[in-house]
């Protein structure tokens, strides 16, 4: 517990600062020089992310296609409907725990 809060404290603190100075100043001109810089390398470390995952599916039930099919269907689902993605991640977690997948 004290080594997880000694790793996450800063960064969260440090995240949390960020953020609230940026929502303040939202409105500068580099500040939305920044979020508008930062959007594709986001979405392109969350393909990256998905593309290793997907990779090193290796379910003993299910063939490795079906990884690759579970993350195309996802990202689907999130890019076309207002679901969270944390909806995704929990109903992933819980087939998971069940063993389907």
């Amino acid at each position: 517990m004290t080594t997880m809060v000694g790793i996450l404290l800063p960064s969260s603190t440090l995240t949390y600062l960020a953020t609230r100075w940026a929502h303040r100043n939202r409105t500068r001109r580099d500040v939305q020089a920044f979020k508008l810089g930062m959007a594709p390398v986001v979405v392109g470390l969350l393909i990256g992310t998905g593309c290793v995952l997907a990779g090193n599916y290796d379910a003993p039930a299910l063939p490795a296609w079906h990884g690759w099919l579970l993350s195309a269907g996802a990202a689907f689902v999130v890019w076309r409907t207002r679901l969270h993605l944390l909806w995704l991640l929990a109903a992933g977690a819980l087939l998971g725990v069940l063993g389907w997948v």
